[in-house]
This record gives structure tokens, sequence and C-alpha cells, in this order.
């Protein structure tokens, strides 16, 4: 990496090297001493530092130059460069020229010739000391604003998430609470099977909140980093047949079947029981629920040298570009509908596609508008 320049100008070539021998000798092992005879040499070298990414913490330049005089010089640097520190250096005592420097160049400090050797290095160390505290400071202050506007961002996203999970909890407490006060004020009205019919729709609101509650919870515990998953060498195949013979069991009554395929005796891939189990009940169930009556979905299960892949596929309506692009969010509301009423809390794939990265596997979804939508799963393989 190149050192830092301190750029110094000057008409005056004597004092042009006496000026540099000077602070070469002080600063030479940490900077580089460049030079200048005039203030358009002095702008190109600047120019040149910069497209080079060389930092120049500071400029020493004469006033009284042919051309260009240093408080001209020193306001163009500022304009191209105003964190670099500007000193001023001349014969004369030209005060007008000194407030020209300060108030359009940023000047730092004023020193008149011939200057006291000790005095210059004195004033150049403290300027150095001054641009790299800025500097750090301004890191500091960068990096503080990138931490506010993450903990910022943060904030709304839960608060959001707040407001939605409070609206959707809502209706079925809203529905639990109607259904509980008609069977408080008629009840000695009421059919026995008219009760019976307000106890399920109650008992169905409980499941709803409870599902939605259960999904918050996981998501609390996902985004909090409190989830520390073991990975252990699991064979797939149990976990996906007894899902497929529960499912098909739920799916009877919308005239839907399940069908599971496999090759292999064994499917072991690196992942934890109770997550592999979560994630591919939420796949199967989603399909479940978004099936027209009387389709098929294809449970297919295969191996390679990689991964354990496990793909869900439905007849259903499949997927717009603009649901596809929204698949994996918080509390997304999609298009397809679930076909026999059932309950979506907008959280179930959110959850998927989190899990699935804790345990280094992979989710994505295939599907043209129209003609079905296939759920790919991949697991990393367990090596012996």
């Amino acid at each position: 990496m190149k050192k830092p320049v301190i750029l110094c100008v000057d008409d005056e070539q004597m004092l042009l090297d006496s000026l540099k021998q000077q602070l070469k000798h002080q600063f030479g092992n940490d900077y580089q001493i460049e030079t200048a005879d005039s203030g358009f040499d002095a702008l190109e070298i600047v120019e040149e530092l910069f497209e080079d990414n060389i930092e120049l913490p500071l400029i020493i330049s004469d006033q009284i130059m042919p051309g260009m005089k240093g408080d001209e010089l020193l306001k163009q640097i500022n304009a191209i460069a105003p964190k670099t520190l500007k000193i001023l250096l001349t014969g004369q005592a030209d005060a007008e020229a000194v407030g020209k420097a300060v108030n359009s160049a940023n000047l730092y400090r004023y020193i008149a010739k011939p200057w006291e050797p000790t005095d210059l290095n004195l004033t150049v160390t403290e300027a150095i000391r001054r641009y790299f505290q800025e500097k750090e400071l301004a890191q500091f202050y960068a990096s503080l604003e990138k931490k506010v506007a993450a903990r910022t961002h943060e904030l709304q996203e839960k608060n959001q998430f707040l407001s939605i999970a409070v609206h959707d909890l809502k209706n079925p407490l809203s529905a639990i609470q109607g259904f509980a006060e008609m069977i408080q004020t008629d009840y000695d009205e009421m059919l026995s099977e008219e009760v019976i019919e307000v106890i399920d729709r109650i008992l169905t609101s409980s499941r709803q909140m409870f599902e939605l509650i259960s999904n918050l919870l996981e998501v609390n515990a996902i985004e909090s980093g409190k989830m520390n998953l073991s990975l252990i060498a699991l064979d797939i195949l149990p976990i996906l047949q007894w899902l497929v013979n529960h499912y098909s069991e739920r799916a009877k009554p919308k005239g839907i079947t399940l069908q599971l395929s496999y090759r292999e005796k064994k499917y072991c891939a690196l992942a934890n029981e109770n997550t592999t189990r979560q994630v591919l009940d939420n796949l199967i169930s989603n399909a479940v629920k978004y099936s027209p009556y009387g389709k098929h979905i294809y449970v297919r299960l295969s191996i390679d040298e990689n991964y354990v892949r496990c793909e869900v596929q439905d007849e259903g309506p499949g997927l717009s570009d603009e649901d596809q692009q929204k698949l994996f969010g918080q509390f997304t509301r999609l298009t397809p509908k679930p076909t026999g009423g059932e309950h979506s809390t907008g959280l179930g794939l959110f959850i998927v596609k989190k899990l699935i990265n804790s345990m280094q596997g992979k989710v994505r979804c295939e599907s043209i508008l129209g003609q079905g939508t296939t759920f790919i799963v991949e697991f990393s393989i367990a090596r012996e």
C-alpha cells in the first residue's frame, strides 16, 4: 500500500527543496513528500493521487506564485479534497489572502516565511494527527448511522409484523367471543345440533389462533438467533412416508390423492429431525390446502452426490411471476386461495425458508400459471 502524501508547493526551487528535505527527515518514514513549483502542477498531482486512491492528508503552499496564488490553489483543492488540511506560507503579511484562504479553503494554519523548523514540524504533526482523527471520527459516525438505520428498519419491520399479527389474531378472537356469547344468551333456545355447530366454529377459530401464535413464536426464535439446531445423519424417507399417509386421510374430503415415489431404501441427509418434519409437513399441507378438488399431489424423493432432494408437486392453479417473487416473505398473501376454506397465516413459507437455511439446505419453487406448482427442497447429503 502506498504511503499518504504531503504536498509542498512553491515557485522558489531552493525553498521548495529545503521544505522537502525538512519534512522528509521528520516524516519520511510514514509519508511520501511530493513537490510542485506552481499551482497548476499541484492540481495535476492532486488529481493523479485521487485516481490512484492515495491519501493526501496535508498540502503546504506558498502564497505569492505566478499564474495562481496560494489562496486560489487551496480554494480549488478544497473543492475536490475538502478533508485535506491546508497550510499557507508567505513572506508577506497578507491578511486579505489569509482571510480568503480561511473562508473559502478551510485553512488550517498560516505560517510566515522564513519558517521556524520546530514550529513547522509541530504544526505538520498536529495537522496530520487532526486529519486522521477526523477520518476515524467520520468512519465512526458513518458506522453509527448504518447501525441506527439498520435498527430503525428492524423496529419498523417489527412494528409492521406486530400490526399484522394483531390484525390476524383479532378475527378468530372476535369469532370465539361472538360464538361464546351466542351460547351464553341463547343456549336454552338452541337445538343440540346448533350448539355443536357453534362449538365447532369456536374450535376452528381457536385452532387458527394457535397456528398463528405458534408461527409467531417460531419466527421470533428464528430472527432472535435462539435456534441452535443439532444436525445428524437423518433418513428422510420414514418422515415422508408418515406425512404422506397422514395427509392422504386429511385430503379425502376434497377427493385429493397423494402419491410418494422413491427408489432407494435410505435417503440420509445432514438435518434436524423436528425441523425437517416441520418443513415437509408445511409443504405437503400447503399442496393439499391449495389443490382443487379431485386432483393429485406427487411427492418424489431422490438423491445424488451432494443432496437429498424432495419434490412436492400439485395440480393447482400455479403461481404468477409476481406471486413467485413474494413467495418466502412474511405474512405473504398470494393470489391462489385455499380451496376448502382453510386458514392461512402467511408465515408458513417464510418459516420454511429460514429453517432450510439453518440446516444449510435449499428451497425453491417452479411454477407456471395454470399448470400447478412444484416445491423443491434440497438437504445436504450426510457424508460417512
